[in-house]
C-alpha cells in the first residue's frame, strides 16, 4: 500500500507540473504539448474543439493579440484513479492586449482531465469557465463551510 501511495503522490505532482507548464505558455504548440491527439477542449470564449490542431490554431490566434498573458494558480486540487487524473484549479488570468486597450484580469475555473496512455499522462479534456455571478473571490468552499454560513 505504501508504494501505491507514493506513486499516486508522484503522479499528482506530475499532473500539477503539466498544468503549471501550460499556464506559462504563449503558443498553441506549448499549450497543447501534453494533449492527446483526440482531446476535447471547451474554452472561455465561445469555442470548442475536438483534436489538437483546431486548439493550436485558436491558441495562436488569441495569444497573437496579447503582449502579455500571466496566469496565477490560486487554488488547485488533483485527483488520481488508476489511469485517470483530474486537476481542478482556480486561476487569475492577467491579460495585456497588444492594441493598447486596458489590461484585464479574469478569475477562471480550469479543469484538466488526464489519461495515462502508453506510460505518459495526456490531457483528454480541458474546460475553462468564468463565473456568471460577479463578486466571486476565487475561493473553493467545502460543504461544511457552506452549511455554517447558512
Amino acid at each position: 500500500m505504501e508504494a501505491k501511495s507514493a506513486s499516486t503522490e508522484q503522479d499528482k505532482r506530475v499532473l500539477f507540473s503539466i498544468v503549471e507548464e501550460m499556464s506559462k505558455s504563449m503558443t498553441g504548440v506549448q499549450s497543447t504539448k501534453h494533449w492527446a491527439n483526440d482531446a476535447l477542449w471547451f474554452d472561455v470564449a465561445p469555442f470548442a474543439s475536438k483534436g489538437v490542431e483546431p486548439a493550436r490554431t485558436q491558441f495562436d490566434t488569441e495569444f497573437g493579440k496579447l503582449s502579455s498573458f500571466v496566469v496565477e494558480i490560486l487554488e488547485s486540487e488533483t485527483s488520481i484513479h488508476c489511469d485517470m487524473g483530474i486537476v481542478c484549479s482556480v486561476q487569475r488570468w492577467n491579460i495585456v492586449p497588444k492594441d493598447g486597450t486596458a489590461p484585464s484580469h479574469l478569475l477562471v475555473r480550469q479543469t484538466d482531465c488526464f489519461e495515462r496512455r502508453e506510460g505518459q499522462w495526456k490531457i483528454i479534456h480541458e474546460h475553462s469557465s468564468v463565473p456568471m455571478i460577479p463578486g466571486w473571490d476565487g475561493k473553493i468552499e467545502t460543504r461544511e463551510q457552506v452549511s455554517r454560513a447558512s
